[in-house]
């Protein structure tokens, strides 16, 4: 297939801008059936909060690159085309809030059908053709106080809104000690506007599964026989659960499986933190259990369960470098599972249909060097298109494929600029021990690649996959400040097989450390960097990476930049505020994965930071949130008061009320303006 030419902007994209600004300066429009303050259809949005910093004094700092276009919050969130196609759903900014639109693709119309009273949509999904369902959270507010969630619905035209769950807001109002909560599973798409729910209503830690009415807000439970504290379950295309995974002391995981709603449970694997296991990913349209299973085999890859040998049957897909534990595409119009998309160095898609298969090749071939995942509903007659690279953000298109015709709908980040952002690279390099480390190296653009100084980018975790090849506002702004940004996937990192997964168990400090030093002395040898001018950065676990890093190794790092980092190993095991404290992680997988406090404390004291701080002598920049309950401020707090006294230059702040991260954009500004200075300040401007 070869697509037409289409205008660089299309007649799609206006409708929408002209939808969200339709409503600048027009009095507030309440919903029908609107509900109390906390959660009523509006849209009305209040001025955004400017964030509470504490910090040395001083004037502020400045950045020689505007900080604001990569750390803005996107302009558009969501675009989904609904299950005939005719209608665009898409969450768009409208007077400093978040709202969900409708565009009418045919009649070439848009409206505004909701939003909430001081509060963001942050995901919908279409029901049916008529209807939609939403959540919360708010964008203004910082993550500690983030107080969202619920399930909402509305018609399509913007009537008949219904609350179907309150906001922690509301249940904190009402008095309520235990959070409940009500989230989304799927969709039916069987004529009716039921989805199934999770909610923790009998059990405040392991969920249930409801069928839920979104016009009534009736609901009947689904998960009537639980086989046991259920941490996942799986529905089939019906909306039947028939499968599920229970947990065990955090080490434990048991996968069951039942050929019916009606059935009983049968047990189909067991296994533990260590070896082979299972994982049920979802149903293809013949009711035949799909899974993502290792055995015999390093990388996780995705078979259809042989339900009479009780074993992975036959093989749907498989990649050789990384793990595959979902990504399934299901086609409704053909009742089946079509392809499946991987994450590996460099994302795609493989089809198992020729027509989606050429489509796919149409796209590429209109959009080339970019990933391109394609949608579409019940109908054939247009395909949605969330086109991305290393260097753009992403962006929607509408393919109208009988029409052979790509048109833009709209850009993600309207400032970023993909002509001048700098290239994301995906490499690998040898550990001293011979692993394979896989990375991403960003280098600053229109320079030459030689002698340049290094922010080695620490990911937290540390057991999930940090990086992928797409554009990421970090990376890209550091670059563009003239650094070099390494990303390792150091040992531990999850998605690269399990042998590189659980080589990094008992290891921070150690061989995760090792990991980070071997690529800065890669990116050297091969004369990309210079060694003497390196900073080392990171969050959560990436964070602690930092601290330790500074501690074994002083004369390595010019600086390090540490936000909201674990400093004290034992101190997560100790503080009774911390939200894991009481959980079978710390109880359990905590002491299989970092280490035992009592089996292993000599290796704990030596591996924190805390207990190291004396060693720390290049400066460091440490930022925490003051209402963060995952890492609390008091590893920071005694972090910091160590260093001073032992005499090392620290610039301190705390954004009073952020947690575990900061999604305010005023303290995302604040903070990366005063990255850009302690960079500029400790490894000197960027050759030209």
């Amino acid at each position: 297939m070869t697509l037409r030419p289409a205008p660089a902007i299309g007649y799609l994209a206006a409708p929408l801008a002209v939808a969200a600004m339709a409503i600048l300066g027009a009095p507030a429009v309440r919903a029908q059936g609107a509900a109390p303050a906390d959660t009523a259809a509006t849209t009305t949005a209040g001025p955004a909060r400017p964030p509470v910093a504490t910090s040395p004094a001083g004037p502020q700092a400045t950045a020689p690159v505007a900080v604001e276009p990569f750390f803005r919050h996107p302009d558009y969130r969501s675009l989904k085309l609904s299950p005939s196609g005719r209608y665009l759903g898409g969450l768009v900014p409208v007077k400093g809030r978040v709202h969900l639109a409708i565009l009418d693709l045919d009649r070439k119309t848009s409206r505004v059908v909701a939003g909430v009273d001081g509060r963001d949509i942050s995901t919908f999904e279409w029901v049916s053709d008529g209807r939609l369902v939403f959540s919360v959270m708010d964008f203004q507010a910082g993550l500690g106080e983030q107080r969202g969630g619920g399930l909402f619905a509305v018609n399509r035209d913007g009537t008949d809104y219904r609350v179907l769950a309150p906001t922690a807001r509301s249940q904190e109002r009402s008095g309520q000690l235990v959070y409940r909560y009500t989230a989304l599973l799927s969709v039916l798409r069987d004529g009716s506007d039921d989805v199934l729910v999770l909610a923790n209503e009998s059990d405040a830690r392991y969920p249930d599964v409801y069928r839920l009415d979104t016009q009534t807000g009736r609901r009947t439970l689904k998960s009537v026989d639980r086989p046991g504290d259920v941490i996942h379950w799986v529905a089939d295309r019906k909306g039947e659960v028939r499968a599920a995974v229970t947990v065990d002391k955090g080490t434990t995981s048991r996968v069951w499986w039942r050929p019916a709603e009606t059935a009983k449970w049968e047990l189909l694997a067991e296994f533990g933190l260590r070896g082979e296991s299972v994982v049920p990913v979802g149903f293809d349209g013949d009711g035949t259990l799909i899974v993502a299973a290792d055995k015999g085999r390093d990388t996780m890859a995705l078979y259809r369960w042989d339900a009479a040998k009780r074993a992975p049957g036959e093989l749907v897909a498989a990649h050789p470098q990384v793990d595959l534990r979902g990504g399934l595409v299901y086609d409704w119009r053909r009742n089946g599972i079509v392809g499946v998309t991987y994450d590996g160095m460099k994302p795609g898609t493989a089809w198992f249909d020729d027509e989606w298969a050429r489509l796919q090749a149409a796209v590429d071939g209109a959009l080339p060097d970019r990933m391109n995942l394609l949608s579409r509903g019940t109908e054939a007659s247009r395909v949605l298109v969330f086109s991305y690279s290393d260097t753009d953000p992403g962006s929607y298109h509408l393919l109208d494929p009988a029409a052979r015709k790509l048109e833009f709908v709209a850009a993600a980040h309207r400032e970023i600029k993909p002509a001048a952002m700098p290239v994301r690279q995906p490499l690998r390099y040898k550990a001293r021990d011979g692993l394979e480390i896989p990375a991403y190296l960003t280098l600053p653009k229109g320079r030459e690649a030689k002698n340049l100084p290094l922010v080695m980018y620490v990911h937290g975790g540390p057991w999930v996959r940090g990086a992928s090849w797409r554009w990421r506002d970090e990376a890209a702004y550091f670059a563009s400040l003239g650094y070099a940004v390494l990303e390792p996937e150091f040992r531990g990192s999850t998605g690269f097989g399990r042998r590189h997964f659980e080589a990094g168990w008992k290891q921070w400090g150690l061989a995760m450390q090792d990991d980070l030093d071997d690529g800065m002395d890669h990116l050297a040898k091969q004369g990309t960097i210079d060694p003497k001018r390196a900073c080392i950065v990171g969050a959560s676990y990436g964070g602690y990476a930092v601290m330790m890093g500074l501690a074994r190794s002083p004369d390595r790092w010019r600086c390090g930049i540490n936000y909201v980092g674990v400093t004290d190993i034992n101190l997560m095991f100790d503080v009774t505020w911390s939200d894991s404290f009481d959980s079978d992680f710390i109880r359990y997988s905590a002491k299989e994965l970092i280490g035992d406090p009592d089996k292993d404390a000599a290796q704990l004291k030596a591996m924190s930071p805390l207990e190291q701080a004396a060693k720390v002598k290049a400066p460091v920049l440490m930022a925490y949130g003051a209402l963060d309950y995952r890492v609390p401020l008091v590893h920071g707090e005694r972090m910091r008061d160590a260093l001073k006294r032992n005499g090392t230059p620290v610039e301190w702040v705390v954004y009073t009320d952020e947690g575990h991260g900061f999604l305010v954009e005023g303290t995302r500004f604040d903070f990366y303006r005063r990255v850009a200075a302690f960079l500029g300040e400790h490894l000197g401007a960027p050759p030209k």
